[in-house]
């Protein structure tokens, strides 16, 4: 969510990742192998994207960037360079398979058509199941000259600690946030870009995304639909239903940030720093009517849940098992509340 794979040009809080790297190529210090992290939607594919452009151009500038107006570039830009690949899942959620691994990374493919770099993005590199991964391994043991492989992940974590051992490590931070507040604001207008940048965690991608979604309209909806199975006003199966299809990353995302607000604004009643700024009274008022152990228990199985992503688990019953969670005497003043 919220990256931009098309973009040539490294995003302003990038610099001095970008400068770094630079500097690295010129001195002939470029490793084989960049695992790019960081949080989603701060740019990570963008930056990778802007690298594998600077890579393949014929004449860069002195900072790194891609000249435009070479063949290398022309290539690039039009999608049809031969040397570079960027592997992704075949749908959202599923995983890369070692097939698709293997096309990329055959000894005769890593030799480069155009004479300069052989460019390969895997991302997100935390999806590719454990046949691919090792079948990237063997390539990663076994480096090819003037081949650069570049890892996506937000979620470095799921990734074989092989994979990581022999990659570079390169982790870009959240932006500051007068810079993303900046940034959204030169291309919004009318929206508060403190308030989407609390909603994104900081991230200024994903704020974007939601700017220009129906999604904030979405959340609230949503945060009705919760609310409605807390206080045991609405079937919770009857509302997993109604969830299941929309995009569970984001759903989940959500989901844990009203749980963390309810546990702080509970520990805390004057806690004002919350995630859903907007929200604060109707949270406060949801996590006074749950105890502390089940709010806790219930973060935990949100993020189990969001750990679950990409697997095979049914996302209905995952859905389901949560909500009902949730409605467990969730109607019920704490004082009256039996816990299990």
């Amino acid at each position: 969510m919220g990256e931009n794979y098309h973009n040539s040009s490294p995003l302003p809080w990038h610099q001095e990742a970008w400068g770094r790297l630079q500097a690295a190529h010129q001195g002939g210090r470029l490793p084989h192998a960049l695992l790019v992290t960081g949080a989603r939607g701060i740019g990570k594919g963008q930056f990778a994207h802007a690298l594998a452009a600077s890579m393949l151009c014929g004449s860069p500038n002195e900072a790194g960037q891609p000249c435009g107006n070479c063949q290398g570039c022309h290539l690039f830009l039009a999608g049809t360079h031969p040397d570079y690949t960027r592997v992704v899942p075949a749908e959202p959620g599923k995983a890369i398979r070692i097939d698709r691994i293997r096309e990329c990374t055959d000894q005769g493919t890593l030799t480069a058509q155009a004479g300069g770099y052989k460019v390969i993005v895997v991302a997100p590199a935390d999806a590719m199941n454990i046949p691919a991964a090792n079948s990237l391994l063997k390539t990663l043991e076994e480096p090819v000259r003037w081949t650069l492989i570049i890892l996506v992940s937000a979620s470095p974590e799921r990734l074989p600690a092989t994979i990581r051992s022999r990659c570079q490590k390169l982790h870009l931070p959240l932006p500051p946030r007068a810079k993303a507040e900046q940034w959204l604001t030169e291309r919004l207008e009318d929206v508060d870009a403190g308030l989407l940048l609390d909603l994104t965690s900081g991230a200024p991608l994903k704020a974007l995304e939601l700017a220009e979604s129906d999604m904030l309209s979405t959340r609230g909806r949503l945060l009705e639909e919760f609310s409605a199975v807390v206080t045991g006003d609405r079937d919770p199966v009857a509302v997993a239903a109604a969830w299941n299809g929309l995009e569970l990353e984001a759903l989940l995302s959500w989901v844990s940030g009203w749980l963390v607000d309810m546990v702080r604004l509970k520990a805390v009643p004057g806690f004002n720093r919350p995630i859903n700024p907007d929200q604060v009274n109707r949270l406060r008022a949801l996590g006074n009517r749950l105890e502390f152990a089940q709010l806790y228990d219930l973060l935990d199985r949100a993020y189990e849940a969001t750990r679950s992503l990409g697997s095979q688990l049914n996302s209905l019953m995952l859905l389901e098992g949560f909500l009902l969670a949730l409605a467990d005497n969730g109607g019920q003043p704490p004082t009256k509340r039996v816990l299990r």
